[in-house]
C-alpha cells in the first residue's frame, strides 16, 4: 500500500486506521521517540507497518490521548507499529488538544528535537514562547494542503525570530533556518513502508499480531486471549473488565487487565495458564459471564484483604500479583463464605510465606496451577480449602529468618520490608511522631505511596560522620513511617529525636525501634553497629513468631 507518513497518521486520528483490542498500552519513552523524528528528518527508514484491512467492524481498544477528528469508516487495524504511530500522532498535536509532555518541538540552533517536557530549559522555553523552539504543530504538513501553506508557516516562524532577534546580526541565519524549516515541514512527507493483510479471518489476524510482535518485547499470550475474549459472543463484558482494572485500587496495586482475565480463566477452567486455553473457553457466554462476577468479587475481596491487613495497597510493597490468583480461586469457589479466624490464619501464611520466598518467581503460572490444584483436590469444604491454601508451602521454605538475612537486607521494598509491613499493620504500629496507625495511614488511599522507609539513622547525618552509604542501607536502620511523618523526622540525630519525644510517641516508636527507655543510648551515633546487631536479632524474633516459623 503507498501511503506517505502523513497520511498515516491522518488516518489514524480519523479513527479509520484503529488498534485491535489486543495491543498493549502505549509506552515509548521519550528518547525512543526523539529518535524516531531525527531519523524522519534525516530521510532515513522507520520501518514497517503491518494493517489488517477489513470492512468488518471488531472491537478496537482506545488509542493513547483518546483524539479522534472524525469518523468516516473503518480503513484497518494497526497490527504492527502502535508505538511508533502513536508517538508520529501525539508529536504534532496542538495546543488545544496535545498534552505538552508528548508535543515534539524542533530547536532550529542545534538541529534537535524535544519533547516540551523534555528538560525544565525546554519547558521553560516553550512557555516563554520561544520563537528559536518550533512546535511541530506549527510547521509540519499532515493534510494536503499545499505549497502555501507550508510557504505561509516557515514565513511566520522567521517573522517571529526576527521580532526576538535570532536570526543573528544582519539575519545572516535566515538562510539556513529557512533551509532547517522547509525540511521540518516534509518531515511526514516520506512514504511510510505499510504491508497490508486482507480479508483474513479474525483468528489469522490475531496469530500473525503474535508473530509479529514475538521479535520485539514478548508478547503476552493474554493480550491474544484478551481479543479473542472481546471478539467472541462475550465481548460485553470486556468493557466492564477494562472499567475494573482502570479503577485507582487497581492499577496502584498494578492489577491491570491481563491479571483480571488470568483471573478469570482460573476461575472458569481451574487452570490459569493460557497456553493451555483451547480456541473455544469463551464460547459458553452465560457461564463465562457467571465467571466474571464471581471473579469480580473474589477480586475486590482479595485487595482488600492484602491492603487492609498487611498494608499492601501499592505495587511496592506487594510482593507478587501472581499469589493473589489462588486466593481469588477459593473466594470465587465459595460466594459468600467469610474467612473466619482460623481461615484468615492459613491464607495469611500462604501470602506472607510465598511473599518472603519469592515462591512465584521463575514460573509463576506452574506455581500457580500447583496451589490451585491444592484446592481442588481439598475435600471438606471451604475451611478446609483455606487449610490446604496454606499448607501448601513447602516445609523446605518455612525455615526462620536469621538476623544476618535482616542486616544484609538493603532493598527498602525487598520481600523482608514487605512481610515486616504486614506485621506492623498487623500489629497496629503507629507512626511517629503523629501517632498515626499505619493501617490508617495506608486507607489514605493517596495519588502516591503514603508509606515512607526512613532511615533510623539518617543518610544525610551519618555521612556528615564519614559514615559509608553502605552501613547505611540495611533493614536494621529501616522503619515504616508515614510522608509526612518522615518529612518531619528529615535528618535529624536520632538520639536527640528521641530526647524530644513525649512519652506516648516513644512508646509509638518503640514498636519499631524495639527498645524502650533502657536502650535510649543505642540511638547514638557512636553505638551503630550495636544498634545494627540489636535490632536485627529483634526484628527477626518478631517476624518468625508473625509468621509461624519460631
Amino acid at each position: 500500500m503507498h501511503v506517505t507518513v502523513a497520511d498515516f497518521v491522518s488516518r489514524f486520528d480519523s479513527g479509520e486506521i484503529r488498534l485491535p483490542i489486543m495491543q498493549r498500552d502505549y509506552i515509548w519513552p521519550t528518547g525512543k521517540v526523539l529518535k524516531l523524528l531525527d531519523s524522519l528528518y534525516k530521510r532515513w527508514p522507520i520501518g514497517s507497518f503491518y494493517v489488517w484491512q477489513t470492512s468488518e467492524d471488531y472491537p478496537s481498544k482506545d488509542k493513547f490521548g483518546g483524539y479522534t477528528k472524525k469518523l468516516d469508516g473503518i480503513y484497518g487495524f494497526l497490527l504492527d507499529g502502535q508505538q511508533r504511530l502513536t508517538s508520529l500522532a501525539l508529536a504534532v498535536r496542538g495546543v488545544a488538544d496535545g498534552d505538552l509532555e508528548y508535543r515534539a518541538f524542533f530547536d532550529l540552533e542545534n538541529e534537535r528535537f524535544y519533547r516540551g517536557k523534555s528538560t525544565k530549559t525546554i519547558t521553560k522555553r516553550v512557555e516563554n514562547g520561544d520563537a528559536a523552539l518550533v512546535p511541530l504543530s506549527d510547521i509540519v504538513i499532515i493534510e494536503e494542503s499545499g505549497a502555501k501553506a507550508k510557504t505561509k508557516n516557515i514565513q511566520n516562524i522567521i517573522d517571529g525570530l526576527k521580532e526576538q532577534k535570532k536570526l543573528g546580526i544582519n539575519s545572516k541565519n535566515e538562510t539556513i533556518y529557512r533551509e532547517r524549516l522547509d525540511r521540518l515541514a516534509d518531515l511526514y512527507k516520506p512514504d511510510a513502508l505499510c504491508e497490508v493483510f486482507s480479508d483474513k479471518t479474525e483468528e489469522d489476524a490475531f496469530e500473525l499480531f503474535y508473530r509479529l510482535n514475538k521479535g520485539g518485547t514478548s508478547l503476552k499470550a493474554g493480550d491474544v486471549e484478551g481479543a479473542r475474549l472481546a471478539s467472541a459472543s462475550t465481548k460485553k463484558i470486556v468493557g466492564p473488565m477494562r472499567g475494573v482494572a482502570a479503577e485507582k485500587e487497581m492499577k496502584t496495586l498494578g492489577l491491570n487487565f491481563i491479571f483480571l482475565l488470568r483471573c478469570l480463566v482460573t476461575v472458569h477452567r481451574g487452570n490459569c495458564k493460557f497456553s493451555d486455553l483451547p480456541k473455544s473457553w469463551a464460547e459458553d457466554a452465560k457461564q463465562v459471564e457467571a465467571s466474571w462476577r464471581s471473579t469480580e468479587k473474589a477480586v475486590r475481596s482479595t485487595v482488600k484483604l492484602v491492603s487492609s491487613e498487611f498494608g499492601w495497597a501499592t505495587r511496592r510493597w506487594l510482593p507478587s500479583t501472581m499469589a493473589l490468583i489462588p486466593v481469588v480461586y477459593l473466594l470465587a469457589k465459595h460466594p459468600g463464605h467469610s474467612l473466619s479466624a482460623a481461615d484468615r490464619k492459613h491464607v495469611r501464611q500462604y501470602l506472607l510465606l510465598t511473599g518472603l520466598r519469592s515462591i512465584f518467581r521463575g514460573a509463576p503460572e506452574t506455581g500457580v496451577n500447583s496451589y490451585v490444584n491444592a484446592l481442588r483436590k481439598s475435600v471438606g469444604g471451604f475451611s478446609e480449602e483455606c487449610r490446604a491454601l496454606g499448607a501448601k508451602v513447602p516445609k523446605n521454605q518455612r525455615y526462620p529468618i536469621q538476623k544476618f538475612e535482616v542486616r544484609n537486607c538493603s532493598g527498602m521494598y525487598a520481600p523482608l520490608m514487605q512481610i515486616y509491613l504486614a506485621m506492623l499493620c498487623s500489629a497496629n504500629a503507629k507512626s511517629w511522631p503523629s501517632g498515626r496507625s499505619l493501617a490508617d495511614v495506608v486507607a489514605e488511599a493517596l495519588p502516591t505511596d503514603p508509606l515512607a522507609v526512613h532511615h533510623i539513622f539518617p543518610k544525610k547525618f551519618m555521612l556528615s560522620l564519614d559514615f559509608a552509604v553502605g552501613q547505611l542501607n540495611t533493614m536494621a536502620n529501616y522503619a515504616i513511617i508515614s510522608q509526612a511523618d518522615n518529612a518531619e523526622l528529615a535528618d535529624r540525630d536520632p538520639f536527640e529525636v528521641w530526647r524530644s519525644l513525649k512519652s506516648n510517641q516513644r512508646e509509638w516508636a518503640s514498636q519499631q525501634l524495639c527498645f524502650s527507655v533502657a536502650k535510649e543510648d543505642l540511638l547514638k551515633h557512636g553505638e551503630y553497629e550495636g544498634f545494627l546487631d540489636f535490632r536485627s536479632e529483634q526484628i527477626a524474633k518478631k517476624l518468625n513468631a508473625f509468621l509461624g516459623i519460631a
